[in-house]
């Protein structure tokens, strides 16, 4: 049972979130996981609408609440979780009811809290990492997606229960070098439970992987999610695990921007695999 958290340094849009729904999705696909995936997000259901059609979604709420969207007010998600934990009423078999499936028996989706109020938001946030610790129990793996605004304290705490950080970089120089500061500056990102990742990776870079990997002397090429256009639009229509399900049915012997995409997802979800499996079980 593992906790893997996706976390990032960067000011500006990197894609962590497709980054999260890829291997998420990949993960209990090909392997017979069962996978929890948390959107910690704030005012933003980036994460969810990967796996749902917002769009259908709030067809369906007027179809229930009318045109009064304040009346569709159903606590679910982290929000709701977070209430019950503060009433010290929350246990195992409770989880459950506050997650979304999204492939029986192998993914589910825990939702970022409905608030639109910071502080409101801050305050739940403070019971999220106790709900990933209860969910690991339950779950084979929880895969967090650490919201850049997530306050610092929880992000703390995110990281101490974390097996694995999976801390993605922009394919450029200024964020690479920010890393490289973060190593230098917080001895816990020099420790052996994390892990690098690029984001919107081209492979035409001259920023390539192994480059970005000399230039921060690190040991392992970091773990590549390739930017894909066709993937991306899946993600917009909340279809990615119909989009995976596609590229199960590739040729693999022939050439494309979704052969290369669905390869170099395939390595970063078996190194995950691997280096998590080689923190908690020590191999």
């Amino acid at each position: 049972m593992s906790v893997i958290t996706f976390m990032n340094k960067d000011s500006k849009e990197n894609g962590q979130t497709l980054s999260v729904a890829a291997v998420a999705t990949s993960m209990a696909i090909q392997h017979n996981y069962k996978i929890l995936v948390v959107s910690t997000a704030f005012n933003d259901s980036s994460l969810e609408d990967c796996f749902f059609n917002k769009y259908e979604k709030d067809k369906i709420t007027k179809q229930l609440f009318g045109k009064n969207q304040n009346s569709y007010n159903i606590s679910d998600g982290v929000e709701g979780l977070a209430r019950l934990f503060a009433t010290g009423r929350a246990a195992q078999n409770t989880i459950g009811d506050y997650t979304k499936p999204v492939l029986n028996g192998r993914l589910d989706l825990l939702p970022s809290a409905h608030t639109k109020d910071y502080k409101n938001y801050a305050n739940l946030a403070t019971f999220i990492p106790q709900i990933v610790e209860v969910a690991n129990t339950i779950y084979d793996m929880v895969i967090v997606d650490v919201y850049k605004d997530l306050p610092g304290n929880v992000k703390k705490r995110m990281i101490e229960i974390s097996t694995l950080v999976v801390m993605e970089i922009m394919q450029n120089q200024d964020s690479a070098l920010a890393f490289q500061r973060l190593k230098q500056e917080n001895e816990f990102f020099r420790k052996r439970n994390v892990a690098i990742a690029i984001g919107k990776y081209n492979p035409d870079s001259k920023y390539s992987a192994k480059n970005i990997g000399r230039m921060l002397n690190e040991k392992n090429i970091p773990m590549v999610i390739p930017y894909n256009i066709l993937f991306s639009d899946y993600c917009t229509d909340g279809r990615v695990v119909e989009y995976f399900l596609k590229l199960e049915q590739l040729d693999k012997s022939s050439s494309g921007k979704d052969n290369y995409f669905a390869e170099e997802i395939y390595k970063t979800t078996e190194r995950i695999d691997y280096l998590r499996k080689e923190v908690e079980f020590g191999i």
